[in-house]
């Protein structure tokens, strides 16, 4: 595997919600970003992209050295989509890749766009009265690249689903000073202090260049998305079990 340096070129992918993204790096700097059609279906846009994106590298001489990938949670169709063009990147190109977390990535992001922002909270709608939730310390996500924790992780230990509910009474509890990011929809009277995000696969990227630097690598045949809950067809289908 390679050593990742402040010069390594590496490209992230980030499909959590209805519009994906894709970024271009060097070492910790963006050096393109495409924020995939908010109208189109991810299927359809996400592969023209990636295909340009890399067009623009070979003609640069300036090939990706390695992927990283938002894992999860998330959309279960966009999550498919683009783990599964990830692992296909990874063969075809016979590039190693590293998985992040969702949540973990739209808090990085919003933290580049907003250094000031120490505390992160993010939340994702998960559908059937749950929401995706995690809280991040800038400090602790976004460590320096000379001096990572040997117990750091691409994915941490702080997401989780909650019941809308239990997830609105923990969100009236958050003090003034912490930021938020994710679906509007789930932060209620708190959405006016949302922190604007420019592209979501930037945190793909940053926190894939860290795994990157800490050797976690995964493997793409047992890459698969992290959707922290059963589809709906599954809990139908447990449900409808007989006893």
């Amino acid at each position: 595997m390679i050593k990742a340096t402040r010069k390594t070129i590496h490209l992230a992918i980030e499909t959590t919600g209805r519009q994906g993204s894709i970024a271009l790096f060097r070492g910790l700097e963006p050096i393109q970003v495409n924020n995939l059609s908010s109208t189109s279906r991810t299927a359809a846009t996400l592969a023209p992209e990636v295909d340009q994106t890399l067009n623009w590298c070979r003609e640069a001489n300036a090939m990706p050295e390695f992927l990283s990938v938002a894992d999860g949670p998330g959309s279960f169709t966009g999550l498919r989509i683009g783990v599964t063009t990830a692992k296909s990147l990874s063969y075809g190109l016979g590039l190693p890749l590293i998985a992040v977390d969702s949540l973990a990535s739209i808090a990085a992001a919003a933290i580049s766009e907003f250094p000031t922002v120490e505390t992160i909270s993010v939340s994702l709608d998960a559908y059937r009265n749950q929401v995706y939730t995690g809280l991040f310390e800038k400090k602790t996500l976004l460590p320096d690249i000379d001096s990572i924790p040997q117990d750091w992780s691409t994915h941490p230990p702080d997401v989780q689903v909650m019941q809308k509910e239990v997830w609105e009474s923990e969100l009236a509890k958050l003090p003034a000073d912490v930021g938020f990011a994710g679906d509007v929809q789930t932060l209620g009277q708190r959405a006016e202090e949302a922190v604007a995000r420019r592209c979501d696969a930037i945190g793909t990227g940053l926190l894939g260049f860290l795994g990157a630097r800490m050797g976690q690598w995964v493997n793409p045949l047992q890459l698969a998305p992290r959707y922290l809950k059963p589809s709906s067809a599954e809990e139908k289908a447990a449900a409808e079990k007989p006893a």
